[in-house]
């Protein structure tokens, strides 16, 4: 539904009996990393909090909210483009929104929603939390105006918002160098995913298949890959997985490199985890990164990974134990790295138990939320409302620390 006339208003929380009624917002409603992040929270917690989501799409989200009877909202004039017309218009309808439906917290995810959502709330004394995904800063794979006008904004966004979450220690690093919120105020808890049945013989047979999931865009460097593939000896298959502008582009990469007939370009999937367990090695290769799913995914079904060595990165994969960290931009580098596990089965079984064994003790999806809803709760007490934290989630956190 778009933001609605007709939605009643709600009285404020402040029972410790009442559940804390908790807000997502995020721009976009796509299929991406963020908008699974989102949506795996809400499903989790919402025996423990009165969750809804607000974006400003329609879209996978809103389609899966749905799905699963989360209560779901479009903001009209939430867009990822930077226009200030457009950007004023959504800050009015996210303060009427929240004025209407009284948040008792809210958890903001992506830049534009970040920095709009943040000020909505602090204008309705709200408490709010901002996820840093990614950087909008210090590379040029984006468009300069984010280079532009990233930090001022983060800092903007920082000082009307209770935390400034990072993914990634990475992450957190940035914060500091950029000094875009005090160090009480930033706080890092690793993504994790929920577990899934797929698992992977990365050991089995002599001709493994390469996998990156990813979508096809400037910050993702496919044409790197591409290169690096097309010196190794025939036998293994590529397998690309997402859309994206520039996949036309790859497609003739592909063929100008002569090895078309070897790679698959499947676009978007939604089997990604059973594409995965039928693969041997798993390839990011990026400009920079935060902390990306698709390694997670790739360490949950037990494969060995190759990943760029740029931001989160070197968080998850452990170089020469569960896979190989490569310079950015190296087709050298990465062709070596390929060629070594492609050619060496037992290593890719080594190294994809390990990267089984380091998901399991790093990156489950219940050591995120427990983190996660100890954070709530901490804002919550921080703000003065008066409600009772769920001893489970209270004993999962202290296992986890």
């Amino acid at each position: 539904m778009t933001l609605p006339e007709l939605l009643p208003t709600h009285p404020a929380s402040s029972s410790a009996e009442e559940k804390p009624r908790l807000l997502y917002i995020i721009t976009r409603a796509n299929r991406g990393g963020a908008q699974i992040h989102v949506l795996d929270m809400a499903r989790a917690i919402r025996d423990d909090f009165d969750v809804s989501v607000a974006t400003g799409e329609d879209g996978f989200l809103v389609e899966q909210c749905r799905a699963l009877e989360i209560p779901v909202y479009i903001i009209p004039h939430l867009q990822r483009r930077i226009w200030p017309p457009t950007d004023a218009l959504a800050l009015w309808e996210l303060g009427r929104f929240i004025r209407r439906t009284h948040p008792d917290i809210v958890h903001t995810h992506t830049f534009k929603a970040g920095f709009l959502g943040r000020i909505a709330a602090r204008l309705l004394g709200v408490p709010a939390i901002y996820t840093m995904h990614t950087w909008l800063f210090g590379t040029d794979a984006l468009p300069w105006i984010y280079g532009l006008l990233g930090a001022p904004c983060e800092r903007l966004g920082a000082s009307c918002g209770s935390r400034l979450l990072t993914v990634a220690a990475a992450g957190t690093e940035l914060a500091h160098r950029y000094t875009l919120a005090p160090d009480d105020k930033v706080v890092t808890i690793h993504n994790g995913i929920p577990d899934s049945p797929c698992r992977a013989v990365p050991g089995a047979g002599d001709t493994p298949v390469i996998t990156m999931v990813a979508r096809f865009m400037v910050a993702k460097e496919h044409s790197v890959l591409l290169r690096a593939f097309a010196k190794l000896p025939s036998g293994p298959r590529l397998r690309l997985i997402g859309g994206g502008p520039l996949l036309p582009a790859c497609k003739s990469l592909a063929t100008e490199l002569g090895i078309a007939d070897r790679v698959d370009f499947l676009g978007e999937r939604d089997d990604v985890p059973e594409q995965l367990a039928s693969s041997g090695i798993l390839v990011l290769v990026s400009k920079f990164e935060m902390f990306a799913l698709s390694i997670l995914e790739a360490m949950r079904a037990g494969l060995p990974v190759i990943a760029s060595d740029v931001g989160g990165n070197s968080e998850a994969v452990i170089d020469g134990e569960t896979g190989f960290l490569v310079p950015q931009g190296s087709v050298e580098a990465l062709s070596r790295a390929l060629l070594k596990l492609t050619q060496d089965a037992e290593l890719r079984a080594d190294m994809g138990r390990a990267a089984r064994r380091r998901y399991l003790e790093h990156f489950t999806f219940e050591r995120q939320l427990s983190r996660t809803v100890h954070l709530y709760y901490d804002v919550l007490r921080d703000a003065g409302k008066d409600f009772a934290a769920p001893a489970r989630q209270v004993e999962q956190t202290e296992r986890a620390a």
